[in-house]
């Protein structure tokens, strides 16, 4: 059995990724407005998924320690994590020409490259995560 610190735990573990893996272009690309470029390439900036990703951070928490209705933080979870992955999901598929864009940020060679050539499918399967994580955590609590 499951314990019911587990599922919150976790999520709190997928917000941190998505935080880290949108904090990341900015240690792996020189040019800060390059940075700026990137996020800015699609219909909407990650950076909207990454609010999404910090809030959850804290309802995880307080759902874990019982400072918030444990019922209440795994809903809340749940809309929050699929409206950062609504974001990424947009965000991923309406970057024009993804491969031209990454060439474009500057001096960004080998390892960093791939990296961000495959850097928004990572955002956007670290995003499922944290909405993974509150259905989870929904379940755990028996209301799904």
């Amino acid at each position: 059995m499951v314990s019911l610190r587990t599922p919150p735990t976790v999520g709190i573990g997928a917000a941190l990724v998505v935080l880290g893996l949108l904090a990341a272009p900015y240690l792996l690309i020189p040019e800060a407005s390059a940075v700026g470029t990137y996020y800015n390439a699609g219909a909407v900036t990650p950076l909207v998924a990454g609010l999404f990703a910090l809030v959850t951070v804290v309802v995880f928490a307080a759902g874990r320690e019982g400072r918030t209705d444990p019922p209440t933080a795994a809903g809340v979870a749940i809309v929050f994590g699929g409206f950062a992955t609504l974001v990424a999901l947009v965000w991923t598929v309406t970057i024009p020409d993804p491969a031209s864009l990454v060439g474009s940020l500057g001096s960004v060679r080998g390892a960093g490259a791939t990296f961000l050539e495959y850097h928004r499918y990572l955002v956007f399967l670290a995003t499922t995560g944290i909405a993974a994580c509150g259905g989870w955590f929904a379940r755990e609590l028996g209301l799904l």
